[in-house]
């Protein structure tokens, strides 16, 4: 890639539409030890759309609660504040981001993947006893958040990376960089700094394909949400939910050195691995309303 579509690039990246004010509250509050239910409901509030399709889907056949919920207050109670924040989250992203299609790349499965390894990650997290692990779920939803760019608005080149996975049977990763100097983590790291995403979900973009050696500019470049999330993204992979752009023929694997800092082994991802289909049941409906 020239180095004048890299420029041209980065200026399209500042005029991407932002995410939703509530998503940038909900996420500020998801970080705040201060914040309750009763803030999260009126945020949600106030936006109507946003309400219809979280009682929409809480009430759905798949959650099977005894009661009609007629209110987020009584959402939150019911579900979890986590879990109507990730409703939230999930369902803003997907709403920014729905207009960049292009018909070559099934974007409901990009989707899967991508809420899978979010909630993979957490479980790994919870694994791991890691002091936070719902703060992976975003990281893990957003980690190829330039691939959607990619798609929308450097097709050929997409499309290029895309074929070349698959006639080779590499990765989406290994293809861009065979054919390109920019990937997809490097152009997903500028969205995120641009949508002014909390640190951590930055670092997650830009490093999720990086050792521990090679993450460097941030802060939090070495914490171990991203090998968390490194590791989800493999397992899903492995158990084949969605598409990430790899060739057909690729197959992932677990290699040892993704566990040279986590307190887990591969025998404990193929455990987590195997007890996803419920959430993902679940990811499928909220993809509905979205995608």
């Amino acid at each position: 890639m020239k180095l004048s579509k890299i420029k041209k690039t980065i200026e399209t990246v500042k005029e991407l539409p932002t995410l939703p004010i509530v998503a940038n509250k909900v996420n500020a509050l998801l970080y705040d030890p201060k914040s309750a239910a009763g803030d999260l409901a009126k945020i949600i509030e106030n936006d109507q759309s946003l309400t219809t399709k979280i009682l929409t889907l809480v009430n759905s056949a798949y959650y099977g609660l005894s009661q009609r919920v007629t209110n987020i207050t009584q959402a939150i109670a019911l579900l979890g504040y986590k879990n109507i924040s990730h409703m939230v989250m999930t369902l803003s992203v997907f709403e920014t981001l729905k207009d960049s299609k292009h018909g070559s790349f099934n974007r409901e499965d990009f989707w899967l993947h991508s809420i899978g390894t979010a909630i993979m990650s957490v479980k790994i997290a919870e694994m791991c006893m890691y002091s936070s692990p719902e703060d992976t779920f975003t990281g893990g939803l957003l980690h190829d958040l330039g691939k959607v760019f990619m798609d929308g608005y450097l097709h050929e080149e997409f499309q290029e990376i895309i074929d070349t996975a698959g006639n080779k049977n590499i990765s989406f990763y290994e293809a861009e960089h065979e054919l390109f100097d920019v990937d997809h983590a490097m152009i997903g790291h500028w969205i995120a700094r641009a949508w002014k995403l909390p640190l951590h979900v930055i670092a997650t973009i830009k490093h999720h394909h990086q050792e521990v050696e090679q993450r460097t500019g941030l802060s939090v470049s070495s914490d171990l949400f991203i090998d968390i999330v490194r590791v989800a993204d493999i397992g899903v992979k492995l158990k084949g939910y969605g598409n990430s752009g790899d060739g057909k023929g690729f197959k992932p694997t677990l290699e040892e050195n993704l566990f040279k800092r986590l307190p887990v082994f591969e025998d404990d991802i193929f455990t987590i691995i195997e007890s996803l289909q419920e959430e993902i049941d679940k990811a499928k409906i909220l993809m509905s309303f979205a995608v």
